[in-house]
C-alpha cells in the first residue's frame, strides 16, 4: 500500500487514463476524490471504490475556472483534512489545420489544457504549503515534446505544462512540494478506441513508429503515478516521465 494514509484529487477522472489512476490509488491506500463535469460517471466509480473498502468522493469540476478547482480542493480538505497528491489530469485533443483554428477553439484547448492545470497546481500549492509539502503530477502528453501538424493548440497547451511543471518544482521545492509530468504517447482510452473503431486513428503505422511496436494501454501509466506519488520518489521533481514505449527516443527510419 505505497499510498497507504494520503489524500488525493485526480481532475478528469470519469474515463481513461484519470480514473485509472483514481482507482489505483485507492487500491494503493489513498483516499481519492474523483473530480470531472459528468457526476454519473464519478459516482459509479466513488460507489465501487466505496464498496471495495475504500474511500472515495465525487465532486464536479470545471477546470477552467479557478473557483471551482479551489472548491474541489477545500472540499476535500475539509473531508479528510488534508491534501496530499494533485493529479492534473483533464484535458481535450483537437487536430485542426493551423490556418483554419478558430479563435473559439484555440481559446478552448488553451484554457482546458493549459490553465486547467496551473489552476490545479496554484490551489492544491496554497493548501500543501499550508500543511507543510505534497505531491502534485501533471498529465501532459508526449505532443508537448514533439510536434505533431495540425495540433498548434493541443502542442503548444502541453508544452506549456511541461514548462510549468519545471518551474512550479523549482519555485516549491524548499516547501516540500514535488511536482513532475507524465507525458503518455498512445493510449488505449476509451476515446482513443472510439477513434480507432471508427477507423480515424492509423493503428498500424503508430505501431510500426513505436519501438515497442504496440500502443500503451491505461495500465501502462498507473505504475509511473503511482511511483512519482510514492516515498519512493522523495527526490524527484520537475522531471517529465515519458511512458511512449520509446516513441519520442526514436528518431530513425
Amino acid at each position: 500500500m505505497k499510498l497507504n494514509n494520503k489524500v488525493a484529487i485526480i481532475t478528469g477522472a470519469s474515463k481513461g487514463i484519470g480514473k485509472g489512476i483514481g482507482i489505483r490509488y485507492a487500491h494503493e491506500g489513498a483516499a481519492v476524490i474523483v473530480a470531472s463535469r459528468s457526476m454519473d460517471l464519478l459516482s459509479a466509480i466513488a460507489d465501487e471504490i466505496n464498496s471495495e473498502g475504500g474511500q472515495a468522493l465525487a465532486l464536479k469540476v470545471d477546470v477552467r475556472q479557478s473557483e471551482s478547482i479551489q472548491g474541489v480542493v477545500d472540499k476535500a480538505v475539509e473531508k479528510f483534512g488534508r491534501l496530499d497528491i494533485m493529479v492534473n489530469n483533464a484535458g481535450i485533443s483537437m487536430a485542426r489545420p493551423s490556418e483554419d483554428l478558430s479563435p473559439e477553439d484555440w481559446t478552448r484547448a488553451v484554457e482546458t489544457d493549459l490553465f486547467g492545470v496551473f489552476y490545479g497546481c496554484q490551489s492544491a500549492g496554497r493548501q500543501m504549503i499550508h500543511q507543510g509539502g505534497g505531491c502534485i503530477i501533471n498529465i501532459t502528453s508526449i505532443y508537448g515534446l514533439v510536434a505533431a501538424p495540425m495540433r498548434a493548440a493541443y502542442c503548444a497547451s502541453k508544452a506549456a505544462g511541461n514548462m510549468l511543471t519545471k518551474l512550479l518544482a523549482s519555485e516549491w521545492a524548499a516547501k516540500k512540494i514535488r511536482v513532475n509530468a507524465i507525458a503518455p504517447g498512445y493510449i488505449r482510452t476509451e476515446l482513443v478506441q472510439g477513434v480507432i473503431d471508427k477507423g480515424m486513428l492509423p493503428v498500424d503505422a503508430i505501431e510500426r513508429r513505436t519501438p515497442q511496436g504496440r500502443i500503451g494501454e491505461v495500465e501502462d501509466v498507473l505504475g509511473a503515478a503511482v511511483f512519482l506519488a510514492s516515498e519512493e520518489a522523495s527526490f524527484v521533481t520537475g522531471s517529465i516521465l515519458t511512458v511512449d514505449g520509446g516513441w519520442t527516443a526514436y528518431g530513425y527510419l
